[in-house]
């Protein structure tokens, strides 16, 4: 297993109507997969082109940790609260 960081920049789009509670759903993601043992860095950002778009800028230290990651309860809740308000799939870069 490789211990190089990975980097992963998550995009999500919400619908029409929907970003401020997308905002809301995406935010309570930040506080506890900061404080993973994996996590270098973890940051949401809201598009000033467009509101209805958001990304997770993260830094893991390696793939078991962002494997670990998507394994958690609070990452799966995220998911599942924010699949209905959101325009199309995430789309997920692993660098």
């Amino acid at each position: 297993m490789s211990d190089k960081n990975i980097l992963v920049v998550a995009k999500f789009t919400a619908k029409p109507g929907k970003a401020d509670e997308l905002k809301k759903v995406l935010t309570h993601g930040v506080k506890p997969a900061r404080a993973e043992a994996g996590c270098v860095h973890y940051d949401l950002y809201r598009s000033v082109e467009d509101g209805n778009v958001f990304l997770f800028h993260e830094t893991w230290k390696n793939e078991e940790a962002v494997r670990t990651h998507g394994e958690q309860p609070h990452f799966k809740t995220l998911m599942a609260d924010a699949e209905p308000l959101l325009s199309t799939p995430p789309a997920v870069h692993r660098v």
